[in-house]
C-alpha cells in the first residue's frame, strides 16, 4: 500500500499570510525582530530596496520586473542542519517549549518566507535557498560548489540578457558570501533574504517604501534590548526623530487578572504616560518584553502599554500575535472599554509593589443591609396589626408612583421582596391575611388575586403590580410597616457597627508614587508605629477615624437606597500618590489621586491620600470645610462599589448617594470618632527634657499643656520631676465642658 504526502502549494501560503493575518506586513519584522531577540541577538541589522526580479534556485526571472527585498541579520546563536530540516521547514514545530521565549507556534515562517517570491538563509555552517515548500539544504562546502554550477548555468543560458543578469548577479552575490563564510569558520548568527513582489498602484501593496513605513511602525512601538540598524544607519538617522525611536513604557499603573484552571492569574502589566514624550497616545500598545505584538486604538488621549509575562505569552497571545486567548481577551476587552469611558477608574484598582495591610483587633468591618427577607417574613406584631384597623377606617395615602414610594420611606428592593415573598404564601402579609380578623382583609384578598394573575416569578415586575393592584389603604399600611421595620433594623445595625469602629480596625497602605517629603510622611503616618503612651500618631490617626466615620455614613446611605446590594467586607487606610499631568477636561493640569476604591479577592477598601505633595497632612479635622470634602470623597469612593467606571450608572448612584447622605449625622459621628482618639492619647502621659535651667514652664510643656484645648499650666497639668523633667498629667486638669471640641492643627 503505497503511502503519499499531502501535498502544499505556494498559493496555499500565500492565501495564509493574507488572511490570517490583520497586517501581515508589520508582523513580517516582528517575527524577524522576535526571532532575533529569542536567539539572544545583541545587533540587529536591516536591509531594505528595490532590486530587478530573479529567479529561485538556479532558474531565471523576467528581469525586467522589480521586487523588494529585505534582508534581515543578526549576530544571534543561529540554526544547525537538524534544527532547519526538522524544525523550521516542519510546519507547527518548534524550539521554543521551555516558555522562555513569546514564539513557539511554528507558524511564522508561512508568512515570513514561504508565501514569498524567494528566500535564502545563511546560518552557521548551511546555505539553503527556498521557494515556498520547496528548498536545498547545503553544507557550505556543498553551497559553493553548487553555486558555482548555477552561476555557470544561468551566465551562458538561452535566457534574454536581461533575466540572466539579475539571477547571475544575484547567484554570484551569494557564491561570495558562502565563500566568505567558509573563511570565517562559519557565519556568526543569521542572515535571511527574501524576495516580494508587488504591483505598483495598490494601495497596500509591499513596495519598499510600504515595508520601510511598516519597519518605523514597528521599532516606534516597541523598546528592544539589542542595537538595531537599517540600511546602514540608525533608525533615528533614517527617520530624522527626536530622540530615540521606541515607545518607553510610563510606570506600571495596574496587573491585569484573569481565572486560569481555577486560580487567578497576574497576566500582564499596564504602563500609561501622558505627557508630551508619549508618541502613541490614543493608542494601546501590546507587547512581550518590549516588543510590540499588536496596538488597539483608544478613545482616551493617553498612551498605554500593555506588557504580557512572557513566561505566559504563549497562553495568553493568538497563534499569530494578534490578539488575546479567552479568557485574557475578556479581561482586555472589559479594561479597554473601561479605559474609553474613564482612565482614572480603570487605573484605580492597580496594585502598587508597595502595598501592606496593618491588622487591626477588629479585623475588616462589615457592610451590608437590613435583610430584606427577615424583614418581609417576620411576624406581625399587634401594633401593626392595631394600624391596619386605624388606617382602614381612612382612605389610606396615595401612592401611585415610584416617587412617592421613596416619600413613604420605601425602596424599590423592599417592595419587590415583598411582592416576591407574597406571591409564595409567605410574608406578614399572607399570615395576617390567613390567621386574623384583619380589618383590612378584602383588601388583601383582592391583591392577592391580582399578584396570583399578574406577577411574573423570577421578573422585575413586583413593583408595578404592587402600585397598580393594591388598595391606597393596604398600600398605606404596608408602607408604614415595611418602612417602621426596616428603620428599626438599620438602626441596629448602626449601633453594632459604630460600637466596632470604638477599636481599631484593619488599616490598608498602598503607595503609588511618592517623594523624598512624602516618604518622610508615610513613615510618620505608618499605623504600626502609632503609640498612646508616647503620643505619636495622633492627628493621622485621628483624620483615619474621620475618614473611616465619613466613609462609614456613605456605606450606610448606599444600602439605604440599593437594600439589595450583596454584603462586603470593608477597611479604611492610605493612598499615597505626588502629582502627576493628567487631562482635566479643559487641559492638563498636575494633581495627585486624592482617594481610591480598592478591591481584592472581594473586599473593598476605601484609601485616603492623607498628605500633600510637600508631606504635609492634608486635612484638618476641625475644619468644616474639610470634613465636608471627606464626606465628598467618601461618597465618590462609596458610589464606586456598585460601578467602576465613572459613567452613566456611576453618576445615578452618586447622585442618589449625594441626595439621601446625611451630613448632620456624618459630622457628628466624625466629631465623635475624633474625640475618642484624642480622648486615647489624652490618658497617656508625655515627658519633656527641658533644654536649660531657667525656673518655671517652658515653650515646650506650655504647648503640651494646651494640647487637649482646655487646660492652662498653671492648673496643675504639669509638673517637675526629680531628675529635672518635666511631665504632664491630663489627669490634673478639670474635665471639659459637654459643648468642647477636639481641636488641633493640622
Amino acid at each position: 500500500m503505497e503511502r503519499r504526502l499531502v501535498a502544499t502549494p505556494k498559493s496555499f501560503f500565500v492565501k495564509e499570510r493574507d488572511q490570517f493575518y490583520s497586517d501581515w506586513q508589520l508582523s513580517f519584522f516582528r517575527e524577524f525582530f522576535q526571532n532575533s531577540v529569542d536567539a539572544g541577538a545583541k545587533n540587529i541589522n536591516i536591509s531594505v530596496k528595490e532590486v530587478p526580479a530573479r529567479g529561485s534556485f538556479d532558474d531565471t526571472a523576467d528581469g525586467s520586473k522589480t521586487r523588494t527585498r529585505v534582508v534581515v541579520e543578526d549576530d544571534g546563536c543561529g540554526m544547525t542542519a537538524d534544527v532547519l530540516d526538522k524544525v523550521y521547514f516542519a510546519i507547527g514545530q518548534t524550539t521554543k517549549d521551555d516558555g522562555s521565549s513569546v514564539g513557539g507556534y511554528g507558524r511564522a515562517r508561512l508568512m515570513t518566507c514561504f508565501s514569498q517570491a524567494r528566500y535564502s538563509i545563511l546560518t552557521k555552517d548551511r546555505f539553503v535557498l527556498g521557494d515556498g515548500p520547496d528548498y536545498v539544504n547545503f553544507d557550505l562546502e556543498q553551497a559553493e560548489s553548487e553555486l558555482e554550477a548555477a552561476f555557470v548555468k544561468v551566465a551562458e543560458g538561452p535566457a534574454v540578457y536581461a533575466d540572466r543578469l539579475a539571477s547571475s548577479e544575484g547567484l554570484r552575490e551569494d557564491l561570495n558570501r558562502v565563500k566568505a563564510a567558509r573563511a570565517a569558520g562559519g557565519f556568526k548568527g543569521c542572515r535571511i533574504e527574501i524576495d516580494i513582489d508587488f504591483e505598483n498602484g495598490r494601495w497596500n501593496t509591499p513596495t519598499p517604501a510600504r515595508m520601510l513605513d511598516k519597519l518605523h511602525q514597528y521599532l516606534s512601538e516597541s523598546q528592544l534590548p539589542c542595537t538595531v540598524t537599517v540600511n546602514g544607519k540608525p533608525p533615528e538617522e533614517v527617520w530624522a526623530t527626536d530622540g530615540k525611536l521606541m515607545a518607553r513604557r510610563g510606570p506600571a499603573k495596574k496587573k491585569l487578572e484573569a481565572m486560569v484552571d481555577g486560580v487567578m492569574t497576574q497576566f500582564a502589566t499596564v504602563h500609561t504616560s501622558e505627557g508630551s514624550k508619549a508618541r502613541h497616545k490614543k493608542m494601546m500598545l501590546v507587547r512581550v518584553d518590549g516588543a510590540s505584538m499588536y496596538s488597539i486604538d483608544l478613545e482616551a488621549d493617553i498612551q498605554v502599554i500593555v506588557e504580557i509575562d512572557k513566561a505566559l505569552s504563549r497562553a495568553v497571545l493568538t497563534s499569530n500575535r494578534d490578539g488575546m486567548k479567552t479568557p485574557f481577551r475578556t479581561e482586555l476587552d472589559e479594561f479597554v472599554a473601561g479605559l474609553n469611558i474613564d482612565n482614572k477608574s480603570a487605573m484605580e484598582d492597580l496594585r502598587s509593589k508597595n502595598n501592606y495591610t496593618v491588622r487591626g483587633q477588629k479585623g475588616m468591618l462589615l457592610a451590608s443591609a437590613p435583610s430584606l427577607k427577615e424583614v418581609v417574613e417576620a411576624e406581625a406584631d399587634e401594633d401593626e396589626i392595631q394600624a391596619a384597623g386605624e388606617i382602614a377606617a381612612d382612605r389610606g395615602a396615595r401612592i401611585e408612583t415610584v416617587d412617592q414610594l421613596a416619600m413613604h420611606g420605601l425602596s424599590q428592593d423592599m417592595v419587590e421582596q415583598f411582592v416576591r415573598q407574597f406571591a409564595d404564601g409567605r410574608g406578614f402579609l399572607a399570615r395576617v391575611v390567613d390567621d386574623y380578623d384583619f380589618a383590612l382583609h378584602d383588601d388583601a384578598a383582592s391583591f392577592r388575586r391580582a399578584v396570583n394573575r399578574d406577577y411574573n416569578y423570577g421578573s422585575n415586575d413586583g413593583v408595578p403590580v404592587f402600585l397598580s393592584s393594591a388598595s391606597d389603604r393596604l398600600k398605606a399600611w404596608i408602607a408604614q410597616t415595611l418602612s417602621v421595620r426596616e428603620r428599626k433594623a438599620a438602626d441596629g445595625m448602626r449601633t453594632a457597627h459604630e460600637e466596632r469602629l470604638k477599636d481599631m480596625h484593619d488599616v490598608h497602605v498602598s503607595i503609588l508614587s511618592s517623594n523624598d517629603r512624602t516618604k518622610a510622611a508615610i513613615r510618620r503616618n505608618d499605623p504600626r508605629k502609632w503609640d498612646v503612651a508616647s503620643g505619636k500618631g495622633r492627628a493621622p490617626r485621628a483624620l483615619l477615624a474621620a475618614w473611616t466615620a465619613a466613609c462609614s455614613v456613605a456605606v450606610e446611605t448606599l444600602f439605604k437606597l440599593r437594600p439589595a446590594t450583596t454584603s462586603f467586607d470593608w477597611t479604611t487606610g492610605w493612598i499615597y500618590s505626588v502629582p502627576e499631568q493628567v487631562d482635566q477636561g479643559d487641559r492638563y493640569r498636575s494633581a495627585s489621586v486624592e482617594a481610591m476604591c480598592q478591591r481584592e479577592n472581594g473586599d473593598i477598601r476605601f484609601l485616603l491620600n492623607p498628605v500633600r505633595d510637600d508631606g504635609s497632612l492634608r486635612y484638618s479635622v476641625s475644619d468644616a470645610r474639610d470634613r465636608q470634602r471627606l464626606q465628598a470623597l467618601a461618597m465618590h469612593e462609596v458610589a464606586h462599589v456598585l460601578q467602576n467606571y465613572h459613567n452613566e450608572t456611576y453618576a445615578g448612584i452618586l447622585t442618589d448617594l449625594m441626595k439621601e447622605f446625611e451630613t448632620g449625622d456624618a459630622n457628628r459621628r466624625m466629631k465623635d470618632a475624633v474625640r475618642a482618639v484624642m480622648a486615647a492619647y489624652e490618658n497617656g502621659r508625655a515627658t519633656v527634657q527641658p533644654m536649660d535651667d531657667e525656673r518655671g514652664v517652658r515653650p515646650a510643656e506650655r504647648l503640651l499643656a494646651y494640647a487637649s484645648g482646655n487646660a492652662k499650666p498653671d492648673e496643675g497639668m504639669v509638673s517637675r520631676n526629680e531628675d529635672g523633667t518635666w511631665s504632664y498629667d491630663p489627669d490634673a486638669a478639670p474635665a471639659p465642658a459637654d459643648n468642647a471640641d477636639a481641636s488641633f492643627s493640622m
